[in-house]
Parts: structure tokens; C-alpha cells; sequence
């Protein structure tokens, strides 16, 4: 009963959410990020992936970076496996949309021949 006073009372264990959103917790595995500047499509990201949800694809002239969120279960091995820390993980949870398409993030990079 005393909880239940207390909730009525002062709001206890409620959250302004979504208005308020929390912050995740310091360690929490979220969204993948790419930081094309850093990406050299060695691949080993897409290589350790579990479920299939990065692919690199070579080109004639480059290469194509592609991440499914939908497909992602945040395990962090992409990361771990990236030599040129190109691949990390942000605290991003909130990744609700409305297209099945909007879900894919997608980089296409021309290769450099000076610095290759």
C-alpha cells in the first residue's frame, strides 16, 4: 500500500519518456556507425558479422558499405574487428521507422589510388 500511496502522490517510478528521454547506459551497445573516413573495405566487419547485416561489396572503382539495422543485433563484433576503428557502436536505441528501406545505411566509396 505504501508504494502505491507514494505513486499516487509523487509519481514514483514514472518517467517523462517520451518527452524526456533517458539516456542509455554507459556501456550499452547501440546503433552501428561508419566513419567513411576511416573505412578502407578490407571487409573484416562484414566477415565477423553473425547475422549477415553488414556487406561489402567490391566495385570497379570502389567499394559499397552497407549496414541492415533490421537484421543488426548489436553484438559489437563489427567493431572489435575493424583494424582502422572505422566501425563503433553509438548508444542509439531509438531506431523506430515507418519504410522496411529506411533501416539500411549505405556508403559507396571510390578508391584512391594515391593512398591505396
Amino acid at each position: 500500500m505504501r508504494v502505491l500511496r507514494q505513486s499516487m502522490r509523487g509519481r514514483v517510478g514514472a518517467h517523462d519518456y517520451p518527452l524526456e528521454p533517458e539516456a542509455a547506459p554507459a556501456a550499452f551497445r547501440g546503433q552501428v556507425q561508419l566513419d567513411p573516413n576511416r573505412c578502407r573495405g578490407d571487409a573484416a566487419c562484414a566477415r565477423v558479422c553473425p547475422s549477415g547485416a553488414i556487406t561489402v561489396e567490391e566495385t570497379s572503382t570502389g567499394w559499397i558499405w552497407q549496414l541492415d539495422d533490421s537484421r543488426c543485433v548489436f553484438c559489437g563484433l563489427c567493431a572489435d574487428a575493424c583494424a582502422n576503428r572505422a566501425v563503433s557502436l553509438s548508444n542509439a536505441f531509438e531506431l523506430a521507422v515507418r519504410q522496411p528501406d529506411d533501416m539500411v545505411t549505405r556508403a559507396e566509396f571510390i578508391r584512391n589510388e594515391e593512398t591505396d
